[in-house]
């Protein structure tokens, strides 16, 4: 008999019958002499003989050879729809045609709106290796999905290390609730699939506008571009497409000289200051303009008293030669703090 594992690794040996041959079946998990199961062949009326680990070994072979069949078989399907996906949000896929073809990939949503999602995965923390192990990712995700309780098709894109989604809701009040539950599901199917690695950004979510299938079309493009946009910002459970969207104009410029040029205008001063000096000015600041210059906030999230605020934004005032509570000094600002991601 033998047992399938989930995950990337398999479970101890503990408790075989006394006498059994145990053969691992390679295959199922990252890098080499990674076991997806083990087949176990217990001693029946007398211990096994040498003949019988050999055929273990033989049997254990045929076994890898199906089961990488069949994880080359998920891994094209979980493709599949992720190329639905893709060529809905490109505009390759007329609306009207969606919810057929949808139909055979085995989503039916209903007559609710429709919920665009992207995960976005760092790139040392993608699937790698010959097949990627993209199937593995793609059957954790459902898996933890399946308590959701909403339709979903979920797809993956191993080029642009992405998994999008695309969620059928009752009503379009569900949105948060739904969102925080399958993001939820979206970070314990990475963590299932042993894709969590040390050190490793985490993988970002990024949540569309609900509508119907014309809408659905815009929100996985946003999403899927906003996710990536999205990299390196703050961790949250998940991200709203709409409230990105100046992070997303400052990424697509960020091969322009214009925007590395405002930005060293902006807040040069002040990284050069940070290079060679404590404390670093550049924190303060952005915490500062996070609670939109209440500077009792402020203080309260950097764990200084009032004075030592009050010196610290009067030398970040000297150092860039501007009023800190003029509107548009504080517009630049932001912007060039959230632009520096982009240019550094």
């Amino acid at each position: 008999m033998w047992g399938r594992l989930r995950g990337a690794g398999a479970a101890p040996a503990a408790g075989r019958p006394a006498g059994a041959v145990l053969v691992d079946v390679p295959g199922g998990g990252h890098g080499t002499g990674a076991v997806r199961a083990r087949l176990v062949l217990p001693a029946v009326s007398a211990p096994p003989l040498p003949v019988h680990r050999l055929a273990a070994e033989r049997a254990a072979d045929i076994l890898a050879v199906v089961l990488m069949q069949a994880r080359q078989e998920e891994e094209l399907a979980a493709r599949g729809r992720g190329d639905f996906l893709t060529d809905l949000a490109e505009g390759r896929i007329l609306a009207e045609d969606a919810p057929a073809q949808a139909k055979v990939l085995g989503f039916k949503p209903g007559e609710g709106p429709l919920l665009p999602m992207v995960m976005r995965l760092a790139p040392e923390s993608a699937p790698s290796g010959p097949s990627g192990n993209w199937a593995l990712l793609a059957r954790a995700v459902l898996e933890e999905l399946s308590s959701v309780g909403v339709p979903v098709l979920l797809g993956v894109r191993p080029v642009e290390g992405r998994v999008p989604l695309l969620l059928g809701l009752r009503t379009e009040s569900e949105r948060t609730a739904v969102a925080d539950r399958v993001a939820t599901a979206l970070r314990a199917g990475v963590e299932r699939a042993g894709l969590e690695r040390p050190g490793a950004r985490p993988p970002v979510v990024v949540v569309g506008v609900a509508g119907g299938w014309a809408a659905a079309s815009a929100g996985l493009r946003h999403a899927a571009e906003t996710a990536t946009a999205a990299q390196g910002l703050p961790d949250r459970a998940w991200y709203d497409a709409r409230r990105l969207d100046i992070d997303l104009l400052l990424w697509r410029l960020r091969e322009h000289p214009d925007l590395a040029a405002f930005v060293d205008r902006a807040i040069g001063p002040l990284r050069a200051h940070d290079r060679t000096s404590r404390p670093a000015l550049l924190p303060t600041l952005e915490v500062y303009l996070a609670h939109a210059g209440r500077k009792a906030e402020t203080a309260r999230e950097l764990h200084l008293n009032r004075q030592t605020l009050y010196n610290r934004l009067a030398r970040i005032a000297e150092l860039l030669g501007t009023d800190l509570d003029d509107p548009q000094t504080v517009l630049a600002l932001s912007l060039a703090l959230r632009a520096r991601r982009h240019t550094l």
